[in-house]
């Protein structure tokens, strides 16, 4: 084994796996909101998909509706789309 294989994650690497496991959804993956949000204009059963998970556990979303936005998916909660 060498040393590089022994070295395991730096801690860059851990903060942004926890917020992908915080997050509870992968990149790439269809998502479908839960509940509305009249600021950001989004209303329950509106899908999209997931571009970019940021270090602090929060999704950019592509929405059908054609624009992108940046969410915390513990208060705009979003569920894996069938």
């Amino acid at each position: 084994m060498s040393r590089r294989d022994k070295k395991g994650m730096d801690a860059y690497g851990a903060r942004l796996l926890a917020a992908r496991i915080r997050a509870g959804v992968a990149i790439g993956q269809s998502v479908e909101l839960v509940g509305d949000d009249a600021i950001a204009g989004l209303h329950a059963g509106d899908r999209g998909v997931v571009r970019e998970i940021s270090d602090e556990g929060n999704i950019v979303v592509a929405w059908e509706r054609g624009f992108s936005l940046e969410i915390d998916p513990v208060a705009m909660p979003v569920r894996r789309a069938a």
